[in-house]
């Protein structure tokens, strides 16, 4: 199986500090126009994304599973299907196996859905994103939001924004 992970906050979604309500929810420009190309390519989509809030104490994991939900159902509305969302819910200083850059989500995806890495993407704006992608093997899509490319080589390809995607389809 072939398939797109998106980090969720400032790459399918606009990145709000600590997003704790449904009503927060607003999805950038172009996301559901590229999900829906993406999944019509036959790709499967996953979300994963680190949500230290619930941590940090600024919103529960009820909280963030209602967030989830809804995002699903407005993506579902534009018929689009995302296979899962996984989100690590530690602070950062717990160095736990689920935290971008570490792998735990992405080898149950891996493992859960035979996913074919070389044929795979993993879509970021954070350098957590890329290296995630890249220890197992995925072509990785680095959105800078307009920062200079050049100082983002690590990732297989850059784009400033979502709708850039299309050119790398």
């Amino acid at each position: 199986m072939k398939a797109f992970f998106f980090d969720r906050d400032g790459t399918l979604i606009v990145n709000k500090h600590y997003l704790s309500t449904t009503t927060g929810i607003k999805f950038v420009e172009c996301a559901f126009a590229v999900l829906y190309e993406i999944q019509r390519r036959g790709y499967h989509i996953f979300i994963i994304t680190n949500q230290s809030g619930i941590k940090r104490g600024y919103l529960s994991r009820p909280r963030v599973e209602e967030i989830h939900r809804e995002i699903l159902l407005r993506l579902k509305q534009e018929k689009i299907e995302i296979k899962e969302i996984y989100y690590c819910d530690h602070h950062p200083n717990e160095r736990c196996s689920c935290r971008k850059p570490e792998g735990y989500f992405l080898k149950t995806a891996i493992r859960r859905f035979d996913i074919d890495p070389s044929s795979s993407f993993v879509v970021g704006d954070k350098h957590d994103d890329i290296l995630l992608g890249r220890k197992f093997g995925f072509k990785t899509i680095f959105l800078t939001h307009d920062v200079k490319q050049e100082l983002v080589p690590f990732a297989d390809f850059c784009v400033t924004n979502l709708c850039s995607i299309f050119e790398i389809l």
